[in-house]
């Protein structure tokens, strides 16, 4: 995957099932499903929001299944998302050899925790990096030195269109957010 997903549509609507039908009319370009519940993700209606726009279901959220290879395995077989989001290792590199597209999720609140995420990054190789919290943009340069061909989504906390500026200011390939209101923001560079 490169970064074209995310070149005309660059807001990434993170929602609950509740929420889909207004993320799918919204201006996002993608979408990460939050809390997913097993009875949701196997409806026509769920099926079909993976049909209109890229559906990534956050696979540590997931409710009903459990976080292994098997369950990928039928989440590809019978829900068909566009990919997954995970913050686990072993789920990324199991998605992948699934045909998934995959979004690493990475939780900074120190150098340890950056330093071992390039670590991860590395070794997964996966197809974008989440970086959290999206108020923190600054970071997003590190990130582009070291992975140039990893688009970048920050998420997290972003609560106003100065956050999502800020970060596309910063280099950021894409943002995640659940505030719907800011689901149809262009930032204009």
């Amino acid at each position: 995957m490169s970064t074209d997903l995310f070149k005309n549509h660059a807001i990434v609507a993170a929602c609950e099932f509740h929420q889909m039908k207004a993320a799918i009319e919204s201006g996002a370009g993608a979408i990460i499903y939050m809390n997913g519940d097993l009875n949701d993700m196997v409806s026509s209606t769920f099926k079909e929001y993976c049909r209109q726009k890229p559906v990534f279901i956050h696979f540590d959220l997931l409710k009903g299944l459990s976080n292994d290879k098997e369950s990928l395995r039928f989440i590809r077989k019978y829900v068909a998302p566009y990919g997954i989001v995970s913050t686990k290792s072993t789920i990324i590199k199991s998605a992948k050899k699934e045909g998934l597209v995959t979004i690493q999720r990475v939780f900074l609140i120190d150098t340890k925790s950056f330093n071992n995420s390039i670590e991860a990054i590395s070794q997964n190789d996966p197809d974008c990096v989440e970086v959290m919290p999206a108020i923190a943009p600054s970071i997003i340069r590190s990130y582009k030195q070291r992975f140039p061909s990893i688009p970048i989504i920050l998420g997290g906390l972003i609560s106003e269109e100065s956050h999502i500026s800020e970060a596309f200011k910063q280099g950021a390939d894409a943002v995640s957010l659940s505030k719907a209101s800011l689901w149809n923001y262009r930032f204009k560079a």
